[in-house]
């Protein structure tokens, strides 16, 4: 087989999409680097770029890592790639649906049996304090969406979290244990196998969230805690995510997952870890092209 063609799907990260360009010329891949925004859709030719190019006859793949607010966009795209017979990462996007969120994912892991935090999601404030006294206190509230530690608290009585809950911006919440551990773990996940190198984090003085801006961050190899990886890799392949970045945190009774993020941005992983996330991913894509199968199908 020729050296694959594959569209990568991606607008923001500026580190992706440089890092997707250069792994697949060190590799002799073709990496077309596109945003959501420039596709155009037709009804006698139903993918073209906004120059014009047909997406389907041009790539033999395409990596999805654009989402909000194109999520049924994004969804049309992995059908139309799959049925013209091409590779889809995520596969699992041509079947999934719009059910996507942190609480879909929880309850899907956890009808697996996969140990997750214990989360109450609602927009009834009666009902979240309820179940916050519940956990006892303290415990964690934050936004139904949101990254980088956005819209994430730790409320030490049911004062502060009745506050919180009347100031901050009207929606569903999540209500959740807190996991008093000095640090957490990142785990990237390709093709259901753990990449060799674990990220530990550790919050900012003063803060309790490791996913901000002055999080210490110390790359571990896997065998420092092969639960860690092992318990990454599982809720991976539960939710079917081909390239995901997990997140654990360590509990009395073992480790839990905390998210299993399905367009982790690397740029840090890859500089503290000197692993490269973005080439593992092409490799994989690549394996899948040759006809190697799809690992988490």
């Amino acid at each position: 087989m020729s050296a694959p063609r594959i569209l990568w799907l991606e607008s923001g990260d500026e580190h992706a999409l440089r890092r997707a360009v250069e792994a697949g010329e060190q590799r002799g891949f073709t990496v077309a680097c596109r945003a959501m925004a420039e596709l155009q859709f037709r009804s006698d030719s139903p993918l073209l770029s906004a120059r014009g190019e047909d997406l389907l006859a041009s790539y033999d793949a395409v990596v999805l890592r654009t989402f909000m607010p194109f999520i049924s966009e994004t969804l049309t795209v992995a059908r139309l790639f799959a049925d013209a017979g091409k590779v889809v990462v995520d596969r699992s996007l041509v079947d999934e649906g719009y059910a996507m969120g942190k609480m879909h994912d929880t309850l899907r892991l956890a009808a697996a049996g996969v140990a997750v935090p214990r989360t109450l999601q609602t927009d009834d404030q009666a009902a979240a304090l309820t179940f916050a006294a519940e956990l006892g206190f303290p415990c964690v509230l934050k936004g139904t969406f949101g990254s980088l530690g956005r819209h994430v608290f730790l409320v030490n009585n049911k004062e502060e979290c009745r506050a919180r809950l009347a100031t901050e911006p009207a929606g569903h919440w999540q209500v959740q244990e807190w996991l008093p551990a000095e640090e957490d773990w990142r785990v990237v996940v390709v093709g259901g196998t753990a990449l060799s190198m674990l990220l530990k984090r550790r919050a900012p003085a003063g803060d309790f969230r490791t996913n901000v801006v002055g999080s210490t961050l110390i790359a571990a190899p896997v065998t420092d805690r092969p639960d860690v990886a092992a318990l990454a890799e599982r809720a991976a392949r539960t939710l079917r995510r081909e390239f995901a970045g997990v997140d654990i945190r360590d509990r009395a009774d073992g480790p839990v997952v905390l998210e299993v993020n399905r367009r982790p941005g690397f740029e840090f992983f890859e500089k503290e870890t000197g692993l490269d996330a973005a080439g593992a991913l092409l490799d994989y894509v690549g394996s899948l092209c040759a006809g190697r199968g799809n690992l988490l199908s």
